[in-house]
């Protein structure tokens, strides 16, 4: 008696990971979508610039500024506020050097590699500066505002204010931990031999 032999599965076939040439496959979308995402970042900070710059000059916020009770606006704002230019070109600077950076990434050059690394440690650490700042102007408002408002429960503004306070500071703490995990498995992943053979060729 013959038997039928069973009949054979479809096989899936192995995700490439590299380019034909041997090159890292991930690198290049990456690259481009960063450097998009730069461009349009360091744009916009110029456009920030450019309105801190026309604000600064006006006459009716300076004599606001000067004559109005400031004491309830958190002191890391106020700061934000008096360096608000210096702050949006600084930021615009970051973002130049992110799109120069995956420029140099995508023509395999070992320095852009080297300026792409220091970029990503540096906004993951700007991430968790957010975090601080968010949950300082929360702190100042919780403890200034309410007995700045005559017309208003005090306790139920507080208790608004603090419910504020937790969500928005969670979820700049989630957003900052997530980008930290992404930044970390971008630093290991650039870091692996494939990558910097790569690299070193240039």
């Amino acid at each position: 008696m013959s038997t039928v032999p069973p009949p054979l599965l479809p096989t899936t076939p192995a995700r490439a990971t590299h380019t034909p040439d041997g090159a890292p496959k991930f690198l290049s979308p990456l690259a481009k979508t960063i450097m998009v995402f730069s461009i349009v970042s360091a744009m916009t900070w110029a456009g920030c610039a450019v309105l801190a710059v026309v604000l600064h000059r006006s006459d009716w916020l300076q004599e606001l500024t000067a004559t109005s009770d400031l004491s309830w606006i958190p002191p890391s704002l106020r700061w934000f506020g008096r360096h608000a230019v210096a702050i949006n070109l600084a930021m615009m600077a970051i973002c130049i050097a992110g799109a120069i950076s995956c420029w140099g990434l995508l023509r395999w050059l070992n320095w852009a590699l080297q300026l792409f690394i220091v970029l990503l440690v540096l906004t993951g650490l700007l991430n968790f500066y957010g975090v601080w700042v968010v949950d300082d102007i929360f702190r100042q408002l919780v403890l200034h505002l309410p007995a700045a408002v005559d017309d208003i429960d005090q306790g139920e503004l507080r208790q608004e204010l603090l419910v504020q306070r937790y969500l928005y500071t969670g979820m700049s703490l989630a957003t900052a931990l997530a980008f930290a995990v992404l930044h970390g498995w971008l630093l290991v992943r650039l870091g692996k031999p494939d990558v910097k053979r790569w690299f070193g060729k240039a």
